[in-house]
């Protein structure tokens, strides 16, 4: 009781100095110990079946069947399990990612772990998995930007869910360009051989949820979601923050220089 008593005042404390706002469009309609204002929550759309049973995918909402496999996983089917979503990349959730990614507001990293949060326990369960893998940038990038979004967001998953968090496991090798603008051919050749395992000890048979903050193409995923399982991991599933719906995309790594500071 003393300690939830502290705890209490020191939150009380801190929104006197400092009020609570929105994280993502700084309005103080935001109520203490939440993130984001009512109005940005409700802006949000969540991904939510009918989706592929396997991709995750949005299916037509007429489909009522929960075990239904769309045309590309039928066919050519990805080497991981399940990949599941969590909200569209639009409105205000997208300006708000593209903010935390190239003009570094990590301040937006309690508000985008908690919708991760909310998306991992609406498909999965912790018991599922041995350990969280982020997928890893290129040292390039890595030095530009100074961090990983995807190890941010990782992290954040790992403290809700008690899985152990692996970020030095994986690594990307080699700098690829944008993937949106290529043909399937020419994505899935851009990215072969760009991942690597480099402790194999921490993949083989182990059940693995690989992370990602934003699924454009899809094709990143599929690609590590291979050499994981060259790798001889038990099981790989994906979740991911925000997926591109159709019409709405825009290339993979845009330019920050043209996204605005707030």
């Amino acid at each position: 009781m003393l300690k939830d008593g502290i705890t209490d005042f020191i939150q009380t404390l801190s929104d006197l100095v400092f009020p609570p706002a929105c994280h993502f469009c700084d309005s103080p309609d935001v109520e203490s110990g939440f993130e984001i204002c009512a109005d940005c929550a409700e802006s949000i759309t969540r991904i939510k079946p009918p989706i592929c049973a396997q991709c995750g995918l949005p299916l037509a909402h007429n489909i009522t069947h929960e075990l239904l496999f769309c045309g590309a996983c039928l066919t050519d089917p990805p080497a991981y399990g399940t990949a599941r979503f969590g909200v569209a990349y639009e409105g205000h959730l997208r300006q708000a990612l593209k903010n935390f990614k190239y003009n570094s507001e990590l301040r937006l990293s309690p508000a985008l772990g908690q919708l991760l949060s909310e998306a991992f326990f609406r498909y999965y369960d912790p018991e599922e998995f041995d350990v969280v893998v982020p997928i890893p940038i290129h040292r390039k990038k890595l030095l530009e930007r100074g961090f990983n979004q995807a190890v941010i967001l990782a992290r954040k998953l790992s403290e809700s869910t008690g899985i152990p968090l692996h970020r030095n496991c994986f690594k990307k090798i080699r700098d690829t360009p944008a993937q949106a603008r290529l043909s399937k051919k020419e994505r899935q050749h851009n990215l072969k051989g760009c991942f690597q395992v480099s402790r194999l000890n921490a993949i083989k048979d182990k059940r693995i949820l690989l992370v990602d903050d934003v699924a454009t193409t899809g094709s990143t995923i599929r690609e590590a979601a291979r050499t994981l399982h060259k790798a001889e991991a038990a099981q790989v599933s994906v979740l991911v923050l925000a997926l591109t719906l159709p019409g709405k995309g825009e290339p993979e790594g845009s330019n920050s220089s043209s996204l605005s500071r707030r």
